[in-house]
């Protein structure tokens, strides 16, 4: 049902802060560190002159667009905002104003609305609205994104349900932010779009080196499945072309695992219990544990096929990351979940090579048509069981595996080297507005403050 229009606006406007009036400075000792000569410190809800109006859809002729802080709502980052046709009264929301997402799965993030054509935009309740003519949107969109601030409101936020966070409206309102004179303001937003713009021009080129690596990955894992990588070795070995094969046809078990919740088992912390390998453990060509997760071994006597041996292989059967695959080399007696698919090969057939050949593009062709669109994409056993491959002998398959870690490698390295620069430029980002308020930006002769 389509909510009533404010009756009182115009007393909300007339309790509006005038433009006008000074901010109060807040007590020197709630002050987080020492600014300028001529800065203050205010609270963030004193700097905002907007008291949250709500509008009317059926007031407008033209559409209007509400803004929600799920990621699909937002096209670009920092300026650049779209949503969905809303059938509710929300916060009409102007370009220049300044919001900050209160609620998850962008707590704490800032956006600055710019100018939009033909449609009314409004924001939901997810968002705080901030509005300000005195006070540059752009310096306080950039103060609100700093490291300090960041930090100040993830220190008071409070869980709702679940891993659902939320900014409370009364505290954000309390937040101290520095404030310098307008016309520091506008120097300071100046000298940090001009850094900025450097930094997003290496940024792109290191992104760009990223992106060939790829590609270039890619290339190599077609010529090493198609023959071209070791064409001349076969010529050497009078070795004769590959026939194909299917993965049931070179493997002794190919199943999965199950959730621990519905065998009745708990996760605990003691690592001598078996490691729990899930499907964001599964990387591509590798395994990944930032957190170790342990379960009780009891799922070693109700999961005993899924129970993982050196050299088995992985894949990825369920969700977005389907048909990553790696090798289990990890010393840990484990078990799998059921997102996982574990495939162990004959003797005399090469892991590293299967595995290899099951994150290649024909690979992952073969997934992309066969899997099945439920709640989330997924393949079947049968998916895997029918996976066809070249078979080439084994002396050729670990000639070919000898020659892909030797590629391969490279071009890790050269990602990780680019991987490097963008952190880099990110930690220089934060350094550049960490300094920007506390007025070090730009002024040489300026004391550094702890």
């Amino acid at each position: 049902m389509m909510a009533r229009p404010r009756k009182n606006a115009a007393a909300s406007r007339a309790s509006l802060l005038p433009e006008s009036a000074p901010l109060p400075e807040i007590p020197v000792r709630e002050q987080p560190y020492p600014l300028p000569e001529g800065w203050k410190w205010v609270r963030l809800g004193d700097c905002n002159h907007y008291a949250g109006e709500t509008i009317n859809p059926a007031l407008f002729q033209e559409d209007i667009f509400e803004l929600y802080s799920v990621p699909s709502c937002i096209t670009g980052y920092p300026e650049i905002l779209s949503g969905k046709e809303i059938g509710s009264s929300k916060q009409s929301v102007e370009p220049g104003d300044v919001l900050l997402c209160k609620i998850n799965p962008r707590i704490n993030r800032v956006w600055r609305v710019v100018g939009y054509t033909a449609n009314r935009l409004a924001a939901s309740s997810e968002w705080i609205v901030f509005r300000n003519k005195d006070i540059s949107s752009k310096y306080m969109m950039l103060c609100m994104q700093s490291a300090y601030f960041r930090e100040y409101m993830l220190s008071n936020v409070s869980g709702v349900g679940g891993s659902l966070m939320r900014a409370q409206p009364k505290h954000v309102r309390r937040y101290p932010i520095p404030l310098p004179p307008r016309e520091e303001q506008e120097r300071i937003v100046g000298h940090i779009e001009s850094l900025f713009a450097r930094l997003d021009e290496a940024r792109q080129k290191a992104e760009a080196v990223r992106d060939s690596v790829a590609l270039r990955r890619a290339a190599i894992l077609h010529k090493a499945f198609t023959g071209e990588l070791t064409a001349k070795w076969r010529e050497e070995q009078g070795v004769e072309c590959w026939p194909l094969t299917t993965l049931h046809k070179v493997s002794s078990l190919i199943t999965k695992g199950a959730s621990p919740k519905w065998q009745g088992i708990s996760y605990v912390e003691d690592e001598t219990q078996t490691l729990f390998v899930t499907s964001e453990n599964v990387r591509e060509g590798y395994l990944k544990f930032e957190n170790k997760k342990f379960v009780e071994d009891s799922i070693n006597i109700k999961q005993k096929r899924s129970c993982l041996k050196y050299g088995d292989i992985l894949i990825n059967i369920v969700g977005a990351s389907i048909g990553r695959a790696a090798v289990y080399q990890e010393k840990y007696k484990a078990n799998i979940n059921q997102a996982v698919c574990l495939v162990r090969l004959y003797e005399n057939i090469s892991s590293s090579y299967v595995c290899y050949y099951l994150n290649s593009p024909a690979a992952l062709t073969y997934y992309f048509e066969n899997k099945a669109e439920t709640a989330r994409a997924n393949l079947s056993l049968t998916d895997i069981n029918n996976i066809t491959l070249p078979l080439p002998t084994l002396p050729e398959q670990r000639e070919i595996v000898r020659i892909l870690d030797d590629l391969l490698g490279r071009e890790q390295r050269i990602r990780e080297a680019a991987d490097a620069v963008v952190a880099h430029i990110e930690r220089m980002k934060k350094a550049i507005l960490a300094r920007a308020f506390r007025g070090e930006l730009g002024r040489a002769d300026c004391p550094s403050r702890p």
